[in-house]
């Protein structure tokens, strides 16, 4: 679990790849929805990390394809052993960086590890949990300090023309807007997006 304080989200659990569209050049930041939807970010890459970890260290457990979710924002990640379903924020695949990444999952590979091993009764993040952090390479913390400060200034918001089907990027939520089209809009509602780090400036992902 993740607890967010003075800019820094404290982890306690668990990384990707990040599918987006194009953005036309546009003063009014608009790009026609058309070509591609916007897309969450993929989990590609923090499921093969999941197994070539589970593979070296107890291949024997299987899980279920990483959760992203839009929703979590005070917790980055999180384990639930009754699924055995590691879920992770769609705002630490967007915009954490990647080693912070790799540590959430890490993380909760771990508290997985221990679920597998001793079942119910060992602490959270007792002797057992430190052991297996020590075995597969992640730090023996009872969380993992992400820094967060940075990532309010690179969330945008996407609302969608009706008439022409452009979708409009402003920085914050406004009641309404003038599309490229001329037509102006009432949103009633926007989307989070943030924009692909390390990709193409005209690239997001949503939120």
């Amino acid at each position: 679990m993740v607890e967010q304080a003075a800019g820094i989200a404290r982890v306690s659990l668990a990384p990707d790849s990040i599918g987006m569209i194009p953005v036309e050049e546009s003063r009014q930041l608009a790009f026609n929805l058309e070509q591609k939807p916007v897309a969450k970010p993929s989990a590609l890459a923090v499921d093969l990390l999941i197994r070539a970890t589970l593979d070296t260290h107890e291949p024997d457990l299987e899980l279920p394809p990483v959760r992203v979710s839009g929703r979590m924002r005070r917790t980055l990640g999180s384990y639930m052993p009754s699924r055995r379903q590691i879920t992770i924020s769609s705002r630490l695949l967007a915009m954490g960086a990647e080693d912070d990444i790799r540590q959430v999952v890490l993380h909760e590979i771990a508290h997985a590890i221990v679920h597998a091993r001793w079942g119910d009764k060992p602490s959270a993040h007792g002797l057992e949990f430190r052991s297996v952090c020590d075995e597969i390479g992640a730090k023996p913390r009872r969380f993992v300090a992400v820094t967060t400060e940075k990532w309010g200034s690179q969330v945008r918001y996407l609302s969608k023309c009706g008439h022409c089907k452009v979708l409009i990027v402003r920085k914050r939520r406004m009641r309404s807007v003038r599309c490229v089209c001329g037509l102006k809009l009432y949103p009633k509602s926007w989307r989070a997006v943030a924009p692909n780090e390390g990709g193409d400036t005209s690239e997001w992902v949503m939120l």
